[in-house]
């Protein structure tokens, strides 16, 4: 089952390269464990970002520790975003 953890932040655009630089090690731990990771931005205001974290099959991903300490970075700088948990719904 795949499922999806997707994270909501606001982020001062005076630390928008900070930010895209800890973005960029947590994806690259995250696509390298085997997930799949997108960044996206509001269109109507650019300082709100919305995190997704894709994977399936291996569930302790999140638990890994190059990826826990990616998060913490995240959090620790730009504080704790809007956390939510999907599942992949069934389509029959």
């Amino acid at each position: 089952m795949r499922r999806l953890l997707s994270t909501r932040r606001v982020i001062p655009l005076d630390r928008l390269d900070e930010y895209l630089a800890a973005w960029a090690r947590l994806r690259e731990a995250f696509v390298a464990a085997g997930g799949r990771a997108w960044l996206f931005r509001a269109g109507a205001r650019q300082d709100h970002f919305i995190e997704f974290l894709e994977f399936g099959g291996r569930e302790d991903i999140l638990e890994r520790d190059n990826i826990v300490e990616a998060r913490e970075v995240l959090d620790e700088e730009f504080g704790e975003g809007q956390v939510e948990e999907w599942e992949e719904a069934p389509t029959s």
